[in-house]
Parts: structure tokens; C-alpha cells; sequence
């Protein structure tokens, strides 16, 4: 890894994460569908994660707990205590926090640093995380994982997200298996699995592929598969990212019936017997196939897709007048990739984004509301009269309105 540069360069795009393989030939191929291995360069990464990036982030101390920071070795998770110490939280609270020199003794030793929901520490992290929320309608998180030659961290297992890993230093043998689970999800009904469980049912190895520094690799959640440093001093980061699946459809449903009487109802007493309680079952379940295909239903799922994302930063300095406050007037829109580049999509059509510009149209699209001053500091890298360009033509569109 190399030195990062004293002016941080622009985030990159979902299309530069994946160059040369295109937005358009990653969904058409590989989203959801199988393995991806793209190749880079050794600069390729390099503004993301450095050597003297993470010593940075690592020596301060305050924002590190046994949760936040773990260690592992020879796949089985170091004890708390055999590296922390007792201490007391920003916010007062009794925690565990990371012993420097206990934590550099265990690395010594071989053992691998696991620095967890790392994507808000630097700008260059949260500019990657936000490229691949705009770009996949998703929640991005990430974690970094330090290992060493010979000493691995992980058995074998699957995510119940996607991961995108972007590998920054030394090199990694990646084991692919050839299960893949069902569409798992972050449940106690996938979390239970002992390693011995995985092992019997990850399959044979399918592919080994080397990952080095500018490499790629994304693997849709559910495939087994495992890693092992083949040098000395290894940097990956695993983005991983989720997204909203028809278990988030219940949460909307609630909220939605809750207007109907019949889901407000008793259930019928023991005494009236299995007949009448099935007849209630049956008769909720046909009013909620209804609600489902209702204009509003579809409509709060979509809001709901437009939103799903971490909050990530927002807070620019010295602090800026407010000045005008927009509304959405628009329904339904989304911004998505299509051949190789992004646009605005509605119930009427889809409409070209110009290049650089769909973060700051999806951020506009997921909000109802929103003044200059909330844009201002969403984007402070963003040209003044770029932004007022955009909010002139969106408000042209009718897409936003002055409130």
C-alpha cells in the first residue's frame, strides 16, 4: 500500500470500483448470480486503506471496544480479555478497550486484526461505501481484516450479505465452495451453524483465486468460501451490503393495516374451534395479498428501497445560512445503472444522469424534504453553482419544489 496523498481525491464511482467489467455486465451477469474476480493494479485501492492510514486510525484509542476491534487466530476468536483492558467509554459506560501492547503481542504471534463498521473513519472509506449504496440500493458496511502468512483467521462460512472485497496489501489465497445458501439473512436461524456444520456442507473447493493489491472480488451472499494470507502483512476490506428483501414488507404492511378493522379484530376463541380460526387466517391472508398490490403499498416499499442506506456524515463547517427549503413532489423515482451509466427512474420513464451527478440526485430522491444548506454539506465538494444547476433543472422537472 502506498502513502495517501495530502488532497484526497474524488470518491470513486461504482463503474471506477469495477472497471474494466461494466455496471451494466455486472448486473446483467453476476449480481446475485455468481462469483466475480476483477483484477486491478496496485494503485487501483491504494487511496483507500494505507499502511499509516490504519496505524492512525488503530492508535486512536477512544473509538475502539472489543466489539469494534477484534482479534482472531488459527480460526478462533482471542478472548476480550486477553488483549483488552478495563476502561470507560466517551459516553461513561464501562467497556473493554484494546491494550496496544497486548494487541501488538498477538499480532507478533500471528494473530489476525478484525476493525469492524470502519466506513465512516475516513472520507475515502465513506465515499467507497456511499459509491456502492447509490449504485446497488443497498446498506454498505465494512470491515478490515489484517492477517499474516500461514495463520488464518475464518473457517469456512457464508455472509448473509453480499461482499465486495477490496484488497489493499499483501496477498490472499480465496477458497470459493460450491454451495451457496439459500438466501440467508442476518437470523438466529442462520447464525446457529457450529464450524463443523459448515464444513460438512460447504462442498468442494470450486475455485482458489489469488487476490492482490487492486484486486476485486464479489460474492453474493450465501456462497461458502474461506481465505488464507500467503505473505506476510495482508489488507483487505469487506464491504458488505444488504438490501431490502420481502421480510421489510411486513414492517409496511403493520402500518398499512392497521387502518383496516379486520386486523384490529379478536381472534375467534378456542371454543369456536379450528374452523373459525382458519376462516380468520384466511380471510387476513386475502386482504393482505389485496394490500399488497395497492398503488400505496408498492409506493412506501419504494420509498422505503430509496432510503435504505447509513447515515454517513452531513455535518460541513463553519455553518451555513439555510436558505431555501425543497420538497419532494415526485413519487416513485429511483436512480439505477443502465448501460454503463445512471438515470432517473419513474412511473413515466427514465431520464440520463449526467455523469457525477447520481449520488447527489439519489440523495435528493430519498428525502422529502431538504435545504441548501443539508445539500451544501451532503456534497462540500460539489461546485456551488453545480448544485444550484441540479436543484434548477430537478425543480424543472418537477421532481422538487420550493417549499
Amino acid at each position: 500500500m502506498t502513502r495517501k496523498s495530502a488532497v484526497p481525491p474524488a470518491a470513486p464511482g461504482f463503474a471506477d470500483i469495477l472497471h474494466p467489467v461494466t455496471p451494466a455486465e455486472f448486473f446483467a451477469e453476476y449480481y446475485d448470480r455468481k462469483l466475480l474476480h476483477v483484477p486491478g493494479g496496485a494503485e487501483k485501492f491504494a487511496t483507500v486503506m494505507s499502511w499509516p492510514v490504519l496505524a492512525d486510525l488503530l492508535n486512536k484509542t477512544a473509538i475502539w471496544s472489543s466489539t469494534s476491534l477484534q482479534l482472531a487466530l488459527d480460526t478462533a476468536i482471542v478472548p476480550p480479555g486477553q488483549y483488552c483492558r478495563a476502561a470507560r467509554s466517551r459516553d461513561g459506560k464501562d467497556i473493554l478497550q484494546p491494550d496496544a501492547e497486548r494487541v501488538m503481542d498477538l499480532l507478533r504471534r500471528g494473530a489476525s486484526l478484525v476493525a469492524n463498521d470502519i466506513d465512516t473513519l475516513t472520507p475515502e472509506l465513506a465515499g467507497f461505501a456511499g459509491a456502492l449504496e447509490t449504485a446497488l440500493h443497498g446498506k454498505a458496511q465494512a470491515n478490515l481484516y489484517c492477517s499474516w502468512k500461514q495463520h488464518q483467521a475464518f473457517g469456512s462460512h457464508f455472509d448473509t450479505h453480499d461482499v465486495y472485497a477490496v484488497h489493499v496489501a499483501g496477498e490472499k489465497l480465496w477458497r470459493i465452495y460450491e454451495t451457496r445458501a439459500d438466501n440467508p439473512i442476518a437470523h438466529p436461524a442462520f447464525k446457529s451453524f457450529g464450524q463443523e456444520w459448515h464444513d460438512r456442507n460447504r462442498g468442494a473447493v470450486a475455485r482458489e483465486i489469488p487476490m492482490r493489491p487492486g484486486d476485486l472480488l464479489y460474492i453474493p451472499r450465501g456462497l461458502y468460501h474461506d481465505a488464507l494470507a500467503t505473505s506476510d502483512a495482508t489488507v483487505h476490506i469487506a464491504f458488505g451490503v444488504t438490501h431490502v428483501i420481502g421480510m421489510d414488507a411486513f414492517d409496511m404492511l403493520s402500518t398499512l393495516a392497521v387502518g383496516d378493522p379486520a386486523f384490529r379484530r379478536n381472534m375467534p376463541r378456542p371454543e369456536d374451534g379450528p374452523a373459525a380460526a382458519a376462516a380468520w387466517l384466511a380471510d387476513l391472508g386475502d386482504r393482505l395479498a389485496t394490500l399488497c398490490r395497492e398503488s400505496r403499498a408498492i409506493e412506501a416499499m419504494q420509498r422505503h428501497q430509496a432510503g435504505f442506506r447509513y447515515p454517513r456524515g452531513g455535518i460541513s463547517l463553519p455553518v451555513q445560512a439555510a436558505g431555501r427549503r425543497f420538497r419532494l413532489i415526485a413519487s416513485s423515482l429511483s436512480v439505477e445503472p443502465r448501460n454503463g451509466a445512471a438515470v432517473l427512474a419513474g412511473p413515466k420513464g427514465a431520464v440520463p444522469i449526467p455523469g457525477g451527478l447520481a449520488e447527489p440526485v439519489a440523495w435528493i430522491v430519498g428525502r422529502r424534504e431538504f435545504d441548501e444548506a443539508e445539500f451544501a454539506a451532503a456534497f462540500p465538494a460539489m461546485d456551488g453553482a453545480a448544485r444550484e444547476k441540479l436543484l434548477r433543472e430537478l425543480a424543472g422537472m418537477k421532481v422538487i419544489a420550493v417549499q
